[in-house]
């Protein structure tokens, strides 16, 4: 059957109007990875050699699903609604009554709990003994949620604000506000990659110098913990390794642990801060109850 004069202009028309559509994009990115790209009206284009690289990339299908899992529960329970609402409520308030001692303490409490509900919904740590639930959490609960509200902190510049600096100051001692700063200051900007070192503080089986009241720090079977540990870690670097390539991935992993030390001196500073100790076990009390600890 031959096609008329008309079904031949209609078809050109079609064809130049989705040539059209692809010509015009819009740059975007991964939200993972953050490789760039293009969004079209047909979807996402990515360049040939994203396509190339993404062949040689070091992460399975499995490492990439626990990868944006892990990322959307950090998300989705980090806090960042919690923070954005303190600091709309401050500044409905004058100016010489914003930021003070009272609500930045509660606020800080709220904002530890906050950060332990990655730790209750990740189900690796659920996997656990209850045993050894009981044992990760009283002995890494203060690192996860130290660095993980230093990383909310850092997505609001909350230590750039003096009246609110200065209540942290009197909440966990001068001494500790000056190491969270530094921590702040020195946490890699990639902030998928801060994500996966929250995942693995929460299974570390570290024991530090800090000495703690009914605090059991052996684990009854510590060959399930260390291949949870060991996963988390790999799929750290791979995802290093992918996205900045071997050199960058040394440096980087480098500049984490000096980061992780201001984080273990900050804590230390503030366990000198009762505030501080019945933060962190208020928060034990609260993840214990809800996880039938």
């Amino acid at each position: 059957m031959e096609r008329t004069g008309i079904e031949d202009s209609t078809l050109s028309q079609i064809l130049s109007t989705d040539v059209e559509r692809q010509k015009n994009t819009v740059s975007c990115k991964c939200k993972i990875c953050e490789a760039p790209a293009r969004y079209s009206y047909y979807g996402v284009i990515i360049p040939t050699t994203n396509l190339l690289e993404s062949d040689q990339s070091t992460l399975s299908i499995d490492q990439w699903n626990l990868l944006s899992n892990l990322v959307h529960c950090f998300d989705e329970n980090s806090g960042y609604a919690l923070v954005e609402r303190f600091i709309e409520e401050q500044n409905r308030l004058p100016l010489k009554l914003r930021f003070k001692y009272p609500s930045v303490c509660e606020f800080f409490m709220l904002l530890k709990g906050k950060v332990q509900i990655v730790f209750e919904k990740n189900r690796d740590f659920l996997s656990l003994s209850r045993y050894d639930r009981t044992t990760l959490l009283r002995t890494t609960l203060e690192y996860t949620t130290s660095i993980g509200g230093m990383f909310t902190l850092r997505q609001y510049k909350l230590f750039d604000y003096p009246p609110f600096y200065k209540s942290a100051e009197m909440i966990f001692q001068p001494s500790a506000a000056i190491f969270t700063k530094r921590v702040i200051d020195q946490l890699d900007p990639d902030n998928t990659f801060i994500k996966l070192v929250f995942a693995i503080l929460t299974f570390s089986t570290i024991n530090y110098t800090i000495y703690r009241k009914n605090v059991h720090s052996n684990l009854t079977n510590i060959k399930v913990t260390l291949p949870i540990q060991d996963m988390y870690t790999d799929l750290t670097w791979r995802y290093l390794l992918y996205k900045y390539g071997h050199h960058q991935a040394v440096i980087r992993f480098s500049n984490l642990l000096r980061c992780l030390f201001a984080v273990i001196a900050a804590v230390v500073e503030a366990h000198e801060s009762e505030k501080f100790t019945e933060m962190i076990d208020s928060v034990i009390e609260q993840t214990e109850q809800t996880l039938c600890l």
